[in-house]
């Protein structure tokens, strides 16, 4: 369970770090994840037996239990308080104290005002107080109560079902039993392998031909290079992954078979490594013509974790001991790609590409940094003073003017605006 709760407390802290909107979601989405399988599987004693569709079947079911499992426990409360009233014996207690109750308001009436007109602290704590009664403030008052209840509620169905979840019974599913043959297999993956070999026989000089690449094609640019084929080969990549993920789990094989379903998975897992180093150069040659964005660094780092997720599934292809271990590997490699993105910063890192950009070349792409959260505060923030031009200046000191409300409660502090 500690390494669930570690990393769910890394996530809910970057809640309060990170105010990029992309990755403040992923941290929101994360935390439901590990909530999930801390209730299903933690608390049971079961996360070794996780599987892929565990992962997405457990958040799920998280929420279902704790929509409906705090009902009967907010029932049985409300009938022993009931019962509570209706004993004799403290009604006799409970009556007169609402008694004295109705009575003091006259007197706090009279006392109340004298006692704030002598001390304007205390006058100013009193209006302080009324603005909860105010006409105006009353429906943001009822929607954040409202809300406030709604959690508990959620959160008290959720603890009633991760205490009282019984641990499921272990299937596995027998080589006998899987409906796809080997030879049916084999023929897919051979057909598969085939065509990535002869796309990177053909296109290898173009694949990473970068910058040479783009100078001796007449009428190409950067951004044409990148962006041909990028999106492609990123979700040849994916589909790749579960492609052989697939196929491992519903064909039949034994002995030399799995030998050679294996070592044919290997090989198509190795060309479609090359294809991502292809996806990784591409970006690399546009980042560097037109500056980084948000989005381009997100892709860069989901192309190092989905090569460590290809490189994970090839070893448990080989290993019979973490054959059925893939959704481990893949759960860390999914909550490695948020955490690294927490860890870069990845608004930072943009401006601080885009600056070192223009210092070298003078060019500053505006519309990248217009896009920025708080993050790139203490980078962006200079700039309002070394800019010559006036246009670009201006427009620095309105995304500096929109980034510097201050905190009026302490509901809305967070670290990136401090």
């Amino acid at each position: 369970m500690w390494p669930l709760l570690g990393a769910y407390g890394f996530f809910a802290t970057m809640l309060s770090v990170r105010a990029s909107a992309f990755v403040t979601t992923l941290n929101g989405l994360a935390c439901l994840l590990l909530l999930g399988l801390l209730a299903c599987l933690a608390v049971p004693g079961q996360l070794l037996e996780i599987r892929l569709a565990t992962i997405f079947i457990a958040p799920c079911r998280l929420l279902a239990a704790s929509l409906y499992r705090a009902a009967p426990i907010v029932a049985s409360t409300a009938d022993s308080a009931l019962d509570y009233l209706k004993n004799t014996d403290k009604r006799s207690t409970i009556w007169p104290i609402l008694r004295g109750l109705l009575f003091s308001i006259p007197v706090l009436l009279i006392l109340i005002p004298l006692l704030a007109s002598a001390d304007s602290v205390f006058a100013d704590q009193l209006l302080f107080l009324g603005r909860w009664f105010n006409p105006e403030q009353i429906a943001e008052t009822i929607w954040r109560l409202n809300r406030a209840g709604f959690v508990a509620w959620l959160t008290l169905g959720g603890l009633s079902f991760a205490l009282t979840v019984k641990a499921c019974e272990r299937t596995s599913r027998s080589e006998d039993t899987r409906p796809l043959g080997y030879i049916e297999a084999m023929t897919v993956l051979s057909n598969v392998a085939l065509v990535f070999g002869a796309f990177l026989t053909i296109q290898f000089t173009y694949l990473f031909g970068g910058a040479a690449r783009v100078l001796a094609v007449p009428g190409m640019t950067f951004a044409e290079y990148a962006r041909r084929g990028f999106a492609e080969l990123v979700l040849v990549s994916l589909l790749t992954l579960i492609l052989v993920l697939g196929l491992s789990a519903v064909t039949r094989r034994t002995g030399q078979q799995a030998i050679g379903f294996s070592g044919l998975a290997t090989a198509i897992v190795t060309e479609t490594l090359v294809l991502l180093g292809s996806a990784w150069s591409r970006m690399a040659a546009y980042e560097a013509a037109y500056g980084a964005t948000q989005t381009r660094i997100q892709v860069d780092v989901f192309i190092l974790w989905l090569g460590a997720a290809l490189i994970w599934m090839v070893l448990t292809l080989w290993s019979r001991r973490w054959a059925p271990r893939f959704a481990i590997g893949g759960l860390i490699c999914s909550l490695g790609y948020i955490a690294s993105l927490n860890l870069i910063n990845p608004d930072a890192l943009v401006a601080k590409r885009n600056i070192q950009r223009w210092k070298e070349t003078g060019k500053l792409d505006m519309s990248a940094l217009d896009n920025l959260s708080d993050d790139a505060k203490e980078l962006v923030n200079p700039l309002a003073h070394e800019l010559q031009d006036s246009q670009s200046r201006q427009r620095i000191n309105t995304w500096i003017a929109s980034h510097s409300k201050p905190n009026h409660t302490w509901q809305s502090w967070h670290w990136a605006k401090q």
